[in-house]
């Protein structure tokens, strides 16, 4: 094979290596916010299982501490029920005590049915929070693992865009210039390999007498169809 066409096929190998760890980096923080998702979710479901909690709690003691001042009211009453002169004094003294009585009864009532709902938000909540101590787990674990990743990434990378430079000195100007041009038009693929008079980077067919070309590897042929720059591989087996 031309020296010319086996250095491009290299560098495609490599740039083929370098594009798929760039986008692995860049896709980086799409990838921790993915795994953020979930984790926001059940944050959120977390925080308002435990709000509406906290807000039953609150409705049981402000209905209590509103019984208590009832009962508070209701012996103060009492307390001066010896000091009434007249029947009707007497009266309005015992409706006002009954009143507050039927009060306190509503209240009481009340209370249990909110105990009622606070028995099943404390579930709620229970499960809320342990489904919200799941998420997080898994959270920090995508992280750390997309985090290795990229580490590692920028770790291969570095030393690929290093083996690149090298390789680079060794391609004539106007061969690594036309690959260039391919390649940035090309998504990433200037070199292909031909195999059974198919291009591999369009899948169509070529003229047997390029293919038979491609096959001697003696010069750079380029694609009809896509214009890529082809190298001739034997089919498998």
């Amino acid at each position: 094979m031309l020296k010319e066409l086996s250095l491009l096929k290299e560098m495609q190998a490599l740039d083929t290596k370098i594009i798929r760890l760039k986008t692995l980096i860049e896709n980086s923080p799409v990838a921790i916010n993915e795994c953020n998702r979930s984790y926001k979710d059940s944050q959120d479901e977390r925080q308002k299982k435990n709000t509406d909690l906290d807000k039953a709690l609150k409705q049981k003691r402000d209905l209590e501490s509103s019984a208590g001042e009832k009962l508070e009211k209701i012996k103060k009453l009492r307390s001066k029920s010896a000091d009434m002169k007249t029947n009707k004094e007497y009266q309005l003294h015992l409706k006002e005590v009954e009143q507050l009585e039927k009060e306190i009864r509503l209240i009481e009532d009340h209370i249990l049915i909110v105990m009622e709902q606070i028995e099943e938000l404390e579930k709620t909540s229970a499960a809320a929070n342990k489904e919200f101590e799941k998420e997080q787990n898994k959270y920090h674990e995508a992280v750390e693992v997309v985090k290795k990743d990229q580490t590692e990434g920028e770790k291969e990378l570095d030393a690929l865009l290093k083996q690149r430079a090298g390789l680079v000195k060794h391609i004539p100007n106007e061969a690594y210039n036309k690959y260039m041009h391919i390649l940035e038009r090309k998504n990433g693929l200037a070199a292909v390999p031909a195999k059974a008079e198919l291009c591999q980077g369009c899948f169509l067919n070529m003229p047997p007498q390029l293919f038979a070309e491609v096959m001697k590897g003696e010069k750079i042929n380029t694609c009809p169809q896509c214009g890529r720059i082809l190298y001739f591989e034997p089919e498998t087996q």
